[in-house]
């Protein structure tokens, strides 16, 4: 990667030819037939841009406001008090700004690989005393830390309504992905069972006069996919394949859908994971909430076989998505390497 400037590349209004918008209520309504129809255009954007905007998802967005409100109100607490549940070796916990380092970044400037200037508190599932991993310490499994109830009344259940409806939503669009790759419907389903899917939400503070400042620099996702509702003020910027950073669209009532790395290598590389940033508001805090699908950890990503051909063999050995987040996080958030 060259580092050709200090400054970030000037982004451009969105073409929604590029980024499509598609209706999933016919998918959600349970009827067959639809699914291979929205699989076709599914199929169009995961090898092309590899975002699109979901409509009629049903979601109910009064769970993503009541995130937002716990976000401001845990983000407003005094560092001292958000670094009691600072982000653990499990990804989950409080990331306070300046610290992690997105080494696996796309951009071309040298701010790119300086430490973010955002924080962000990330958590997963709590395991319930009946799950086979409960008390094993296994990595990524159940690791969450949450702030004294006392210090933010209601946010882990907010945070866990959030995190639960969009793991619903998520898993329902499982079947459309496997036709898409011409696999039968339920491909993908076994692997999702107890997945160790994320949630991160996120705060960005105002950035004054200093408009080329990015708060989080071009990455793509470790995620298998990644469900993004409208955040509280505009910033997120998307690289188009011909090397343009476009503005994300805004559709009201739509989910930004962005597959991410686990797809990708899942798929031989015939689905997209493509590079996104965040430049933050220059006068207004920005809160955003984000959903990150993963498999279960022991899941084992062996190439789907109607993406390894003659002509194009499989890339990838077979790994653990255990081992493939472990991998992700020592490269972007080695901070938090040693912390428990």
């Amino acid at each position: 990667m060259s580092l050709q400037s200090e400054t970030a590349q000037p982004v451009t209004s969105v073409d929604l030819d590029e980024i499509p918008i598609i209706d999933v209520a016919p998918i959600l309504s349970g009827d067959p037939a639809a699914i291979e129809d929205v699989a076709s255009r599914v199929y169009k954007a995961c090898t092309g841009m590899g975002f699109m905007v979901l409509i009629n998802h049903g979601i109910d967005m009064n769970v993503v406001e009541r995130t937002f409100e716990a976000s401001r109100r845990f983000h407003a607490l005094p560092m001292d008090e958000k670094l009691k549940v600072r982000m653990n070796r499990h990804q989950c916990g409080y990331m306070p700004p300046n610290v992690s380092v997105h080494s696996d970044t796309f951009e071309k400037h040298q701010n790119a690989l300086k430490p973010q200037v955002s924080e962000a508190y990330k958590f997963t599932f709590d395991l319930a005393p009946d799950d086979p991993d409960y008390g094993k310490n296994r990595r990524f499994r159940g690791h969450n830390k949450w702030p004294d109830e006392t210090s933010v009344p209601g946010l882990h259940r907010a945070f866990m309504d959030f995190h639960e409806t969009f793991e619903g939503f998520a898993r329902k669009l499982l079947p459309t992905l496997s036709v898409a790759l011409g696999m039968e419907p339920g491909f993908f389903d076994p692997f999702f069972e107890r997945s160790s899917s994320m949630s991160r939400i996120a705060h960005y503070p105002p950035i004054g006069a200093t408009p080329e400042k990015i708060s989080l620099p071009g990455h793509t996702d470790l995620s298998f996919l990644s469900l993004i509702p409208p955040a509280t003020r505009p910033g997120l910027e998307i690289l188009t394949p011909s090397g343009e950073w476009i503005e994300q669209p805004v559709v009201p009532g739509g989910l930004l859908f962005n597959t991410g790395n686990t797809l990708c290598r899942w798929t031989n590389d015939v689905f997209k994971a493509t590079p996104h940033r965040v430049r933050a508001d220059i006068h207004e805090d920005r809160h955003s909430n984000i959903f990150f699908l993963y498999p279960n950890v022991d899941a084992l990503m062996t190439c789907v076989p109607s993406c390894e051909t003659s002509d194009n063999p499989a890339k990838y050995p077979p790994i653990t998505f255990g081992d493939f987040h472990a991998a992700y996080a020592a490269r972007n958030f080695a901070y938090a390497e040693n912390w428990d």
